[in-house]
């Protein structure tokens, strides 16, 4: 058997600054993706999924398959120009499982996709005997997001642990050690492309102001060593751009969830594109974060028990 790994991540800053050409900090989350591939008791290949619900299926070799549970992977071959599994070799049973980034069948917003994206593609070079790439990677994702975002998720996960990624290349970070942190889920699960969509349309027509106030609140976090006054201050500049570019990042969700950081002694953002996902609440006082981890309960959210990952894509052979 083969098995591939890939962690979930969060965006800590840099939110559509990015697509802007400013630096982000994205950190990598202890929710395993794995893809799974065992030799076939047959000539066809035969696909599972769990977290991402699909009916289980299976493809002669002489086809792609079609249904949603293998669209990464179809979207991997196609890319390559295979035209079918056979290129592939052999027949595997290939089984996807993204069930850490859902609760209750609801998406968290930890970045399943490119979790997914990375450890099929990864599997895929090792079936084909292919050398991996970043690079390819990153251009398989943006294809399957129709073109659209940065390729900071993928960058990411491949990597593993913090990064500050900005036009397409990722540099190893490091958090202060005196920061806590807790994920937050709003309660609301959220697409991204809608929401990339809407901020290219903003970005041609209106005054970008705030984004360039955005951009260099970004920049300001990822060069040297982070604070809390710079995260803050980046904080203001998003709820600013969020204002002008209506892209509902602060919904009611996570305004209410700042507020109740805010009382406990702890800063609260929002993390992804807007709509709803997860937030995240930092303080350099565990005792904060305990109150406020408490008091979400308490007003009917979930917050996530979550680690730092280490490591990016990781393949095994069993």
């Amino acid at each position: 058997m083969i098995k591939t790994t890939a962690p979930g991540k969060v965006v800590l800053w840099g939110e559509y600054a990015v697509l802007a050409g400013a630096a982000a900090g994205v950190m990598t989350l202890n929710t395993p993706a794995t893809v799974a591939a065992s030799r076939s008791s047959n000539d066809a290949w035969h696909f599972s999924s769990q977290g991402f619900e699909a009916e289980p299926v299976s493809c002669p070799a002489n086809e792609l398959p079609k249904n949603p549970a293998t669209a990464l992977l179809a979207a991997v071959l196609r890319h390559w120009g295979f035209g079918s599994l056979d290129q592939c070799g052999q027949a595997m049973r290939v089984h996807t499982d993204s069930s850490a980034f859902f609760q209750d069948s609801q998406k968290l917003g930890l970045g399943s996709s490119a979790a997914v994206c990375a450890a099929t593609y990864r599997l895929l070079c090792e079936l084909t005997a292919r050398n991996p790439t970043l690079t390819e990677a990153m251009a398989i994702h943006r294809d399957w997001q129709g073109g659209k975002g940065s390729g900071l998720d993928i960058a990411s996960v491949w990597h593993g642990g913090l990064i500050h990624f900005q036009q397409g290349k990722a540099t190893p970070a490091e958090l202060p050690p005196e920061w806590h942190w807790q994920v937050v889920f709003s309660g609301k699960s959220a697409g991204t492309q809608g929401h990339i969509a809407s901020f290219d349309e903003w970005r041609r027509r209106a005054d970008t102001a705030s984004l360039d106030d955005l951009i260099a609140a970004s920049t300001g976090l990822s060069v040297g060593v982070p604070n809390l006054e710079t995260l803050a201050h980046y904080c203001t500049a998003l709820k600013t751009f969020d204002d002008a570019a209506h892209l509902n990042i602060f919904t009611h969700e996570h305004t209410r969830l700042g507020t109740l950081a805010a009382a406990s002694g702890v800063l609260y953002k929002p993390c992804g594109a807007g709509g709803g996902d997860i937030g995240i609440g930092f303080s350099d006082d565990p005792h904060a974060l305990a109150v406020f981890r408490q008091r979400a309960v308490e007003d009917g959210f979930n917050p996530l028990d979550l680690e730092m990952a280490s490591h990016g894509v990781v393949l095994e052979h069993g």
